[in-house]
């Protein structure tokens, strides 16, 4: 009965020293395997962000240049209109002459 007693005391203090080690060592691998698992979805969600970044960039870019484009046709059309404004106020003119012309006759 002594050796069982033994025994049975070497097991609990093995059991015990087994449940200090695991109590230290599997906290330390599951905070190292959790701080991996962070690192690469931060890596992810970083260049995903990046992504979206430079296709937004790519639109505001795509835009603007549009923009110009019809900012452009504007002043063209603009300018056009001077023009024919500028030979309607020709033709009064030079009509007009004839008009008073023909009034004085």
């Amino acid at each position: 009965m002594d050796i069982a007693a033994i025994i049975l005391g070497f097991l609990s203090v093995v059991l015990g020293i087994s449940a200090i080690v695991l109590a230290v060592i599997l906290p330390k691998s599951l905070s190292r395997q959790t701080d991996k698992l962070i690192e690469t979805e931060d890596a992810r969600a970083k260049s995903l962000i990046d992504e979206g970044n430079k296709r937004t960039q790519g639109m505001i870019d795509e835009g603007n240049k549009r923009s110009q484009e019809i900012l452009s046709k504007i002043d063209d059309g603009n300018k056009r209109s001077q023009e024919i404004l500028y030979e309607i106020g020709q033709l009064i003119v030079a009509n007009g002459s004839k008009t008073r012309e023909l009034i004085q006759k």
